[in-house]
């Protein structure tokens, strides 16, 4: 009968107590005491059955093969990550296999099972056997440990070894063993230790040696074993706050598997942790290494707030109507940020009871925060109190009533004033006035706009009035202004009988009016033909004024072309581009006297007196064609002198001609391109053509 559950641990496995909730101030620290319940068998474990199977181990193979099921089910049940191997050795002077892997690690205990049943006691002829052999292979290589696991080694035998064995000896097997953190546990069933290499290889691995077992007990021991066999608690820390500091001692205690290892911890928080933070830090347990599920513990640390001091300086005395203000110091808390609320309560009220104004300012890097300027009223004394609303590691304070008075008089208010912004000649300008400082200021204030060149604000080119509005400001209206230049802004408040007269400075408020950008091309005439890939015709536009593009009144223009010939022949060609700085005007014009096409394979084309033109200002573009006279082939499309309507199309066989072809431009300014006459053919077998007669091209940009 195989008895289950020894080595129990005496609590669940884990850490004690798993999760820590501390409130201790900045340099704060506290004493827990950690208990860590090792399980009774160590984690991950790697578990290799190397078993004598010469032909005196029948029992003992028969006791293991018949209680395999319940031995790996009681170990996975304590440990379900565990893992198995078995292997086999015999005698390698008299046995043609001296060591065998029957089942390499696995977690299939299916498998381990199948291979413990494959084990056949047999061979061997001495007394030594060669186990120092079997363990040596084991650990170099033979079986497939895990990374980081507990690496346990079960030999089971009644004999002791060769030494040297298979060429190693005990030395070479115990080097071996220690390299690769092997635990060797040895069942000795009679003379395993009778040289004392059994109890020389566990004591060098950390394992144990079990003598005097007879058969029937081998399986029971095999689970006595693993419940006994040391661990060594250790621990690191993960995720946890620069301010949070963990120590514990002893750094490591090594406990028999089921036992409990205790430590004291020690958390201490900086001084520079913040109040009313959170804090965490994470303590996982080792054992042997090997962190499992359970053995983390979570400590979390609330900062208590700290009390600021509030110290505050209200602004000097102010004429009535003006403007007073107060300030906010916060000293001794933690980096304060949030706002202070400010209140303002009127002359007479010497409790602080009713306000007449609140604002509310934010905490600057410094502690200091500030009301902003609040309009008082009538002579009298006032009084603020300022609290301050606390954060996340600051509780709130307030200044005491009476603490910060302010005395109002009589006084003049002052001018402030926004002019409208940079704007494009032709465009409308603004100017926005502010009354501030005064005693309830009313009437109008004079608006008046100054020319460019006038820097002194001589000659008012636009006058406007506007009433004060209730919150003491004033516009002057949209004012529509001409070309481009500095302008210049003045406003005077006329003032009322509690308020001064107050113009504000020429050249305060100056204004940039930008001019048009004007752009064009104008060419006479461009031409590509090819047959089968073989240019026929290739001519560049000709003249070309090329890509104008100015804010100032210019006129360009290129020498016309007196005569082209060739496939294509044409006379007197011309192109210009004119325009005008204000108002904005682009005019691009191009003509021919008389143009003839004469590809071979297609009809001649024959054009007199082309012109072309291109107009375009802020309010839109127009563009013109007019031909004295077309013809294609025998085909005459033009007879007389003819105003061409906008895209008209015309097919005479092959040829496609386009006149008066317009195609508006939007990017990135706003334009028409005109082109006189568009000739294409695309016809099999025939040359490619491509031609544009007479092609204007005008655009403005930075219209209002």
């Amino acid at each position: 009968m195989l008895v289950a559950g020894v080595g129990t641990a005496s609590a669940a496995p884990g850490v004690t107590p798993a999760d820590v909730t501390l409130n201790l101030a900045r340099g704060g620290s506290a004493t827990i005491a950690k208990t860590v319940s090792t399980p009774a068998i160590p984690p991950k474990p790697d578990i290799t059955f190397l078993i004598d199977t010469t032909a005196s181990m029948g029992g003992v193979i028969s006791n293991v093969q018949t209680n395999a099921n319940t031995i790996l089910s009681n170990i996975a049940s304590a440990q379900p990550d565990a893992q198995f191997a078995v292997a086999e050795y015999r005698d390698v002077s008299v046995d043609a296999t001296s060591f065998r892997v029957a089942q390499n690690l696995t977690a299939n205990q299916a498998a381990v099972t199948n291979g413990l049943n494959s084990l056949a006691a047999s061979g061997g002829g001495d007394i030594p056997e060669d186990g120092i052999n079997g363990l040596f292979q084991v650990a170099s290589g033979a079986v497939d440990f895990r990374p980081n696991s507990s690496r346990i080694v079960l030999l089971i035998g009644d004999a002791p070894s060769h030494d040297p064995s298979n060429g190693h000896t005990l030395a070479n097997a115990i080097s071996a063993l220690q390299a690769a953190d092997i635990t060797v546990l040895a069942l000795d069933l009679s003379g395993l230790n009778s040289t004392g290499q059994a109890s020389a290889i566990t004591n060098a691995t950390g394992g144990q040696l079990f003598s005097g077992i007879n058969p029937s007990q081998v399986s029971n021991t095999i689970l006595a074993a693993l419940h006994n066999l040391p661990v060594t608690v250790t621990h690191q820390l993960r995720d946890c706050d620069p301010n949070l500091s963990v120590s514990l001692t002893p750094g490591s205690r090594t406990v028999t598997s089921g036992d409990d290892a205790t430590f004291t911890e020690v958390v201490s928080v900086g001084a520079d942790a913040v109040p009313g933070g959170t804090l965490t830090c994470k303590v996982d347990f080792l054992l042997n290494g090997v962190l499992s599920p359970g053995f983390t513990e979570t400590i979390t640390e609330h900062v208590p707030k700290v009390t600021p001091s509030i110290a505050t300086t209200p602004s000097d005395s102010a004429p009535a109507g003006g403007n007073v203000s107060d300030t906010a110091t916060l000293t001794g808390g933690f980096h304060p940020t949030g706002t202070v609320t400010f209140q303002l309560f009127g002359p007479g009220d010497t409790g602080c009871a009713t306000p007449i104004a609140t604002r509310t300012g934010t905490v600057s890097g410094s502690g200091t925060a500030t009301s902003g300027n609040v309009a008082a009223g009538g002579v009298g004394t006032y009084r603020w109190v300022a609290s301050y609303g606390g954060d996340d590691s600051n509780n709130p304070v307030t200044s005491t009533c009476g603490d910060e008075q302010v005395v109002v008089v009589k006084a003049t208010p002052g001018i402030t004033t926004t002019p409208s912004g940079s704007v494009p000649a032709g465009g409308v300008v603004s100017d926005t006035a502010t009354i501030s400082g005064g005693f309830h200021p009313t009437g109008s204030v004079t608006f008046q706009l100054f020319g460019p060149g006038d820097t002194t604000c001589g000659t008012p080119i636009a006058t406007r009035t506007d009433a004060l509005s209730g919150g003491g400001t004033a516009a002057s209206g949209n004012v529509t202004i001409g070309a481009a230049g500095t302008y210049r802004w003045t406003a005077t408040y006329g003032g009322d009988a509690d308020n001064n007269s107050v113009t504000s400075p020429c050249s305060a408020e100056q204004v940039t009016v930008t001019p048009q950008r004007l752009t064009g091309r104008a060419y006479g005439l461009t031409a590509k033909a090819t047959l089968a890939g073989i240019p026929l015709v290739n001519i560049a536009p000709t003249p070309d004024t090329g890509h104008i593009s100015t804010t100032s009144t210019a006129t360009t223009s290129v020498p016309c072309t007196a005569t082209l010939s060739g496939l294509i022949s044409a006379h007197a060609l011309c192109a210009k581009v004119a325009t005008t700085e204000f108002p904005g005007k682009s005019v691009a014009t191009a003509s021919i006297d008389d143009t003839t096409v004469g590809i071979t394979g297609i009809p001649v084309v024959t054009v007199e007196t082309i012109n072309s033109s291109s107009t375009t200002t802020c309010t839109g573009s127009t563009g013109a064609t007019t031909i004295a006279f077309l013809k294609v082939g025998s085909t005459v499309v033009i007879a007389e002198p003819t105003h061409i309507a906008p895209n008209t199309t015309v097919n005479v066989g092959v040829v496609k001609l386009v006149l008066n072809e317009q195609t508006p431009i939007t990017s990135p300014d706003k334009g028409l391109t005109v082109n006189a006459v568009h000739l294409t053919v695309n016809a099999l077998g025939l040359a490619r053509t491509d031609v544009v007669l007479a092609s204007s091209e005008s655009d403005i940009g930075n219209c209002p």
